[in-house]
């Protein structure tokens, strides 16, 4: 990072708080496999104890046997910022019946599944997640299904899940206040370069920030180094438009003091052009990150436009 640029400081009075990793491994019992009382107790338990309908008995001794596997399951719940309504409250409950079943099926704990099967278990869409899950299950449940995988299945994988709501999910498991004002900090610097990416109505920059984020495992922009932007393109983890937000984010991100700016590109990932005067780059520049033209028309007229002031 250029050591002449220093992060820019937030309002006095109105940063967010530090954010910390709120499920901690050696609190509970992390042994992979499920022992065989466990999952007979599970499998007694049935579908209606575990999910917690109305008429469920909580005083079943099947609960105090799967204790161990229940435990950190709620503590991810507890942890979830979500908004207190009652069917919200209903597929935190059924997450856990969900996990709990397939722990029971698989004979593993949550610790000891690979990435593989979690990408099975979330399906990479709403279709192929309900092929997968028991009959009893909706769409909500999904949600807190990639949260549980995130912060205790150590599962990030989530640019493999297709249209996946990174942004709902990264409200989740950060806090949405958190979340939205670090997006809102790059907005305030694309808007004032002339970016679309900068105005409120656009949705692509809060997809791409979420992924950085969730990749990251911080919800701060300070932690965004440049390594991870060019991880994200090196396995190319994002395609069309999404890559132009990347280039984007990073520029903004950069601006506040926290990364390198990125290497210009144009085109499939070959330098871009420069040349001509200083401030007739800086014109041709603003030019292209505002046109509303396609990305190939804007490279072509960018080039020809530097040629001109060379």
């Amino acid at each position: 990072m250029n050591a002449s640029r220093l992060p820019l400081p937030l309002p006095e009075g109105n940063g967010p708080e530090r954010w910390s990793w709120p499920i901690i491994p050696d609190h509970y019992d992390t042994a992979a496999e499920v022992r065989p009382a466990e999952a007979l107790a599970v499998n007694e338990l049935g579908v209606q104890d575990l999910r917690r309908l109305r008429d469920h008995d909580p005083s079943v001794a099947g609960w105090r046997v799967i204790r161990r596997l229940l435990v950190p399951l709620e503590a991810v719940n507890a942890a979830l910022d979500f908004p207190p309504t009652p069917h919200r409250r209903r597929a935190k409950l059924d997450v856990i019946a969900v996990l709990l079943t397939r722990c029971a099926e698989t004979g593993q704990t949550i610790r000891g599944w690979t990435s593989q099967e979690w990408i099975h278990l979330l399906g990479r869409n709403q279709t192929e997640f309900h092929q997968h899950a028991p009959g009893w299950v909706n769409d909500e449940v999904r949600p807190y299904l990639a949260a549980h995988a995130y912060l205790l299945g150590s599962f990030n994988e989530f640019h493999r899940l297709g249209s996946f709501q990174r942004l709902t999910l990264s409200w989740r498991v950060f806090g949405r206040d958190l979340v939205t004002s670090e997006i809102a900090r790059i907005r305030t610097v694309l808007a004032s370069w002339g970016y679309q990416l900068g105005r409120d109505d656009d949705t692509l920059l809060p997809m791409v920030v979420c992924q950085l984020l969730l990749l990251n495992r911080s919800p701060h922009l300070e932690d965004l180094d440049t390594s991870l932007f060019d991880r994200v393109r090196h396995e190319k983890m994002l395609a069309g438009s999404q890559r132009y937000t990347l280039h984007a984010t990073q520029r903004a991100v950069a601006e506040l003091g926290f990364c390198d700016p990125p290497q210009p590109v144009t085109g499939r990932q070959s330098a871009r052009a420069t040349g001509g005067a200083k401030t007739w780059e800086q014109w041709v520049d603003r030019w292209h990150a505002t046109s509303t033209l396609t990305s190939g028309v804007r490279g072509a007229m960018r080039s020809a436009l530097l040629r001109v002031g060379r």
